[in-house]
């Protein structure tokens, strides 16, 4: 019985290999670079073969489309605990995410060219069948190393979503240029993924809210807010804020965790605090030009598509960029977002006021 189940062992293993020579070759003809991608993972030289993520039902340029495109599903065989972080952290939510913001059904409807190839690149490509690995680990070398860099979170954090700049204009980015991948160098996976934990989820959430405020005037600010930023949609994303205080503090000691790897807890809970302290003025200043923009609407003078915009490229776009730059460290970009919300308000308050004049 052993001598047929090592004989059954062998030749598999056999099959197998030979099956890998035949995706080399052909591949190895009609996309080099990809193959030396491949040969340069740590799957290659643990043994693993094309087939064991893309299948064997491609075998020539007759059937390609029956080759599997790996999703989290495949790659979760093997990578079970890094797929179920994944899954229960914003990432795994992003597609979802994109579908219920109206922005992005506006930007869908008016500009579906645009939409697919800016929001849905993100959103889509690192959550599509579930989860794209090689949206952070790019195929075919899938380096854990490559995605610790904070280069690989670049293409989706920048410019719209500034956390990139933010970190890169900061003392911590600095160091980062200086020293290059450094274990005593804090990278967005350092403090957002510690030790590989996929899991990627803040306190105060992408949006900067939490379902409870305890100071009084903060939590008038917040529903100010709140209210125009449902308007957009984004704030109704799954899981995009935590609900209760206790659920707040829970994430948020566990950031203090990681910050006390390299700070002192006191000085990490200090600073951590004034970012806290950058929401409630950024809620501040959006509460007045919400209420500004809306004296506008009521009176004829801004559409509700003209509102639309003006709470998603002003209101909205400072503040996030406000509290975005106070968590990352980027002092120059807190004053600069503030100086330009404040402008975008006493633009709008002076339009108000012309407008109560002519009435």
């Amino acid at each position: 019985m052993e001598k047929w189940m090592f004989l059954a062992v062998f030749l598999f293993a056999t099959f197998a290999h030979a099956s890998q020579d035949g995706c080399i070759q052909c591949h190895r003809k009609n996309n080099p670079s990809m193959v030396k991608e491949w040969e340069k993972s740590r799957m290659a030289n643990s043994g693993m073969g094309c087939v064991d993520c893309h299948g064997r039902a491609h075998s020539n340029e007759k059937n390609v489309d029956k080759a599997v495109m790996p999703s989290i599903k495949e790659c979760g065989g093997c990578h079970k605990k890094q797929a179920e972080g994944f899954t229960m952290g914003k990432h795994g939510k992003a597609e979802e995410a994109l579908y219920v913001s109206a922005m992005g059904k506006k930007v869908k409807t008016q500009s579906p060219a645009i939409f697919e190839r800016s929001c849905a690149t993100c959103h889509n490509e690192i959550c599509k069948d579930g989860g794209q690995c090689d949206a952070c680990h790019s195929g075919h070398r899938f380096s854990a190393q490559e995605a610790r860099r904070p280069e690989s979170c670049l293409p989706c954090h920048m410019g719209n979503h500034p956390q990139y700049e933010s970190y890169s204009f900061s003392k911590h980015g600095a160091l980062y240029k200086s020293r290059g991948l450094d274990d005593s160098i804090p990278t967005c996976a350092t403090c957002h993924m510690p030790d590989g934990d996929h899991m990627v989820k803040t306190s105060w959430g992408f949006f900067g809210v939490r379902g409870e405020e305890p100071d009084p005037k903060r939590a008038a600010d917040q529903k100010t807010v709140k209210t125009a930023v449902e308007m957009l949609g984004p704030i109704l994303a799954p899981d995009s804020f935590r609900p209760t205080m206790t659920q707040w503090t829970e994430r948020r000691e566990a950031m203090l965790d990681i910050c006390a790897r390299c700070h002192a807890k006191s000085r990490a809970r200090q600073d951590l605090a004034a970012g806290d302290g950058i929401v409630a003025q950024a809620n501040k200043l959006a509460a007045g030009f919400i209420k500004s923009a809306s004296r506008l609407k009521e009176t004829g003078a801004c559409s509700p598509k003209e509102y639309f915009w003006l709470i998603r490229d002003k209101m909205h776009a400072q503040r996030m960029s406000m509290y975005i730059n106070a968590f990352h460290q980027y002092p120059e970009g807190i004053l600069l977002e503030m100086i330009h919300f404040k402008g975008a308000t006493m633009e709008l308050q002076k339009n108000t006021s012309e407008q109560s004049i002519k009435r």
